[in-house]
């Protein structure tokens, strides 16, 4: 009696829809692969999500994000070079020009001590020229060209879209990480691949900005150019390099000032 009972138990179960016969490791590799997609699909979006909610911030909500980030980022100055001071009244000419720049920071320009021709700008809006691109470069377009890349990138906000987008990055890495290191190791590659080439849009919206700033100063792009072309010969990776570089390669970057106007 008790086995008949056992068999039409059986039965039902079997022929009883609402019961699932799926493997519960499936399910869960499933799930899995569905969490991984979603975030995915999140950080593909992110640099869009960024720059979506960035560029819709007040001046006010902006001013006060970059003095949070700016505590303590100030870096040893020298005493600034003829060519560099000269850039103050350039500085000016180049705000007054661009409704971003206004009432925000007062972008003071400093020299810092390093062999490497650079400059970069903080989030606060301190603008930095290194002591190497103040010897290698006196011409005074060539350096308003760069003066002009820099203040570009806050005009952009590139700063904050950054640290916004390494936010999500971040977030969705420590999400992975949790659930399976490859994973993690995955995310990782892509997010540093997708970094570098997001990095190398923003450089050359920056590029874009400066070109046309200048051209309205001096009327023409030769200052740029031969910024890029004292680059080209400073370099000395290979060409394949780039793709792995935050900024786009030296002769595309020349040939693209050549078409601004």
């Amino acid at each position: 009696m008790n086995n008949e009972l056992e068999k039409r138990y059986l039965s039902v179960i079997e022929d009883n829809v609402n019961v699932g016969k799926s493997n519960v490791g499936v399910e869960f590799l499933i799930l899995i692969g569905g969490i991984v997609a979603i975030c995915l699909m999140i950080y593909m979006f992110a640099d869009s999500i960024a720059s979506f909610c960035i560029d819709r911030m007040s001046d006010k909500t902006q001013i006060q994000i970059e003095k949070s980030f700016s505590i303590g980022t100030e870096l040893p100055t020298i005493d600034k070079s003829k060519n560099i001071e000269n850039l103050e009244k350039v500085k000016k000419q180049i705000i007054s020009m661009d409704k971003k720049l206004q009432g925000k920071s007062s972008f003071p320009i400093y020299e810092v001590k390093d062999k490497n021709i650079n400059a970069f700008i903080l989030p606060n809006g301190s603008i930095y020229f290194t002591k190497g691109l103040a010897d290698k470069v006196q011409d005074e377009e060539v350096l308003a060209f760069v003066l002009a890349h820099e203040l570009g990138h806050y005009a952009h906000r590139d700063h904050l879209k950054s640290i916004s987008r390494e936010i999500i990055a971040s977030t969705i890495i420590g999400i992975l990480s949790s659930q399976q290191t490859n994973v993690d190791l995955t995310i990782n590659s892509i997010s540093d691949l997708s970094g570098l080439k997001y990095s190398r849009k923003q450089e050359k919206e920056a590029d874009k900005y400066a070109a046309k700033t200048v051209y309205k100063l001096y009327g023409r792009t030769t200052g740029a150019v031969e910024f890029f072309k004292l680059l080209e010969k400073e370099e000395n990776s290979p060409v394949f390099m780039q793709y792995f570089s935050t900024h786009p390669a030296t002769k595309d970057r020349i040939k693209f000032i050549k078409t601004v106007k």
